[in-house]
């Protein structure tokens, strides 16, 4: 069994860039599950783990051979969740790697999350605010702006309560480490591993970048190799109607180029008639599983 420390993200339409604690949203989450896995998820403030015993000789600390045990106490305890895995890590050819590994399976979890929220190994901002001089000395400013409070109330309610882990975490974290970690030999295959970095890039990014990377991972490995355009593959493989998918193309190619496309204005939020970026990163879940499942077979037996 592992317990694998992981910090909650929140994937949110208020992440412009101009609002003040938005990371903080995922506090609203209190229940992760997932049925029928091998995998847990649990959270608390402190846990006991094996170190070294410490002693002191002059000034220096030294280690003794003996373990004891100690508390630890995690760091930014809102947003931290042990992923508690029973048997899933243990078999791993090659054996477990400290840091491929372990990405492969917060990738693979993220995958198989719909709601607005994805794993990270990095908790996000952490400070915020600014002091000014008073005397000598520091004094907090308490009197800042957060944002937009029209905004704030508009988003309010976007993080659930609880979250479910729908699709089979074993089958897609093999998938994952596959298509990360193997000999690519094809186009299609080597964008699927694109796909996947430009995926995990846009869960924590703002808006206007998640919402161009997820259309382009979409692109990419739906289109790859073929002469078809996106928004047509994207209704055939994945929920998102064909009308939905085109006002995100136009809304990714006005970002990309402010010459051009059909939809008017930056700087407001309400001028993107696009779906909600959590309808954006199921459609991209889909598409991406779709590729992978397709070809991970191929990319198996060359292997």
């Amino acid at each position: 069994m592992h317990y694998i420390p992981a910090f909650l993200r929140p994937l949110s339409q208020q992440n412009t860039g101009l609002e003040s604690y938005v990371e903080d949203k995922v506090e609203e989450v209190n229940e992760i599950t997932s049925p029928g896995s091998r995998v847990q998820f649990k959270q608390t403030d402190e846990v006991p783990v094996w170190r070294y015993e410490e002693g002191v000789q002059g000034k220096t600390v030294i280690e003794h051979g003996r373990k004891v045990k100690v508390p630890m106490e995690v760091e930014n305890p809102n947003r931290h969740w042990w992923i508690i895995t029973d048997g899933l890590l243990e078999n791993l050819n090659p054996a477990l790697r400290d840091h491929a590994d372990i990405f492969d399976l917060l990738l693979a979890l993220n995958l198989c999350i719909d709601a607005p929220v994805s794993f990270s190994q990095d908790p996000g901002q952490t400070v915020s605010g600014a002091y000014r001089v008073r005397r000598g000395t520091l004094e907090y400013r308490g009197d800042l702006s957060r944002g937009s409070f029209p905004l704030a109330l508009l988003t309010m309610n976007e993080i659930p309560q609880q979250v479910q882990v729908s699709e089979s975490i074993e089958e897609i974290y093999e998938m994952v480490r596959t298509f990360r970690s193997t000999q690519i030999e094809s186009d299609v295959d080597m964008d699927i591993r694109v796909g996947l970095h430009m995926y995990d890039d846009a869960l924590s990014s703002s808006l206007w970048t998640s919402m161009s990377n997820l259309f382009f991972v979409c692109e990419n490995v739906l289109c790859s190799g073929r002469r078809s355009k996106p928004v047509t593959r994207i209704a055939e493989v994945t929920d998102m109607t064909e009308d939905d998918a085109d006002k995100w193309r136009r809304a990714v190619n006005r970002l990309k180029h402010p010459d051009k496309g059909d939809v008017p204005g930056l700087l407001q939020q309400a001028d993107f008639e696009v779906p909600s970026l959590e309808y954006m990163r199921k459609t991209t879940n889909k598409a991406l599983l779709h590729m992978m499942r397709k070809r991970f077979s191929v990319l198996d037996d060359c292997n």
